[in-house]
């Protein structure tokens, strides 16, 4: 079952705004959220691109920057 329109807008802002000092919070959410989905999901693909991102943020980069 795709994520509820507001708790997928919640997490992209999360997402967006996340910071080194926040990146662990903002991980485990966006993990717990993608845990309830089936992965022929599009928001399962969709979170795993977040978490590629956050683990950029983690590793003090930017994402979309080389």
């Amino acid at each position: 079952m795709p994520l509820d329109p507001d708790v997928k807008s919640t997490l992209r802002d999360r997402v967006v705004t996340a910071s080194k000092s926040n990146v662990d919070e903002v991980i485990a959410a966006v993990e717990q959220a993608r845990a309830g989905l089936a992965e022929d999901d599009k928001d399962y693909a969709r979170t795993g691109s977040w978490l590629e991102d956050l683990a950029v943020i983690k590793g003090g980069g930017v994402p979309g920057k080389f």
